[in-house]
């Protein structure tokens, strides 16, 4: 097989993968609420989430800022915690389009 055509072929698959799990399962919305509700509304309220202008304007905005936010509260969340949350995050106050 050409160089390229593998390359286009491993490309192809790689988005069939989806963003959301970082290849782990499907995110899940209860355990994000549960570590959202432990761990962030201490600093704020679901009203930060709510203010205009809207900080995050899609998913990977929202993505980095729980990212920057679970490292400077030295949380040790993994990938599939931050996407949880991110899931929780989405389907709760954001409803970005997919």
């Amino acid at each position: 097989m050409p160089r390229g055509a593998a390359i286009s072929l491993f490309a192809a698959g790689s988005l069939a993968i989806p963003a959301a799990g970082w290849g782990a399962e499907w995110p899940d919305l209860e355990r994000g609420r549960a570590l959202y509700e432990n761990h962030c509304v201490v600093c704020h309220t679901p009203k930060v989430h709510r203010r205009a202008p809207r900080l995050p304007l899609h998913t990977d905005d929202l993505r980095f800022i729980v990212t920057v936010w679970t490292s400077q509260q030295g949380l040790r969340w993994s990938r599939d915690d931050i996407e949880d949350v991110v899931h929780y995050l989405d389907r709760t106050y954001y409803k970005f389009e997919k």
